[in-house]
């Protein structure tokens, strides 16, 4: 996998070039691309609401949904645990997969 760093607009390979993209996915907002519409996450247009332990979970749902979606490019990113923390500005997302034989755990903050 190769992707673009969007704080330095270096090259990055592996590992730094999944949490770039899983970085992306999760914080875009699903249709807010012109021209790629089906990429991103649905769970952004809910931040404004209250956290509670119901807005987590579906987050959690979301988030899980857009990393499963064809569309957003992580299809050899098997997630098996996601766990949406409210935090002071809206909810970190913490997700455990697996990732070509490798168990790792991504994080984002939404």
């Amino acid at each position: 996998m190769i992707g673009i760093d969007p704080k330095t607009g270096k090259t990055v390979t592996g590992m730094a070039a999944l949490t770039c993209r899983f970085e992306r996915i999760l914080t875009t907002q699903m249709t807010s691309r012109i021209k790629r519409r089906q990429i991103g996450n649905k769970a952004i247009a809910r931040l404004g609401r209250m956290q509670n332990p119901t807005e987590a979970m579906i987050v959690q749902n979301l988030s899980l949904e857009a990393l499963a979606n064809p569309a957003n490019g992580l299809t050899q990113f098997k997630a098996k645990q996601c766990q949406a923390i409210s935090s002071d500005t809206g909810f970190s997302v913490m997700v455990k997969g697996v990732w070509r034989g490798n168990d790792i755990e991504l994080q984002v903050r939404l």
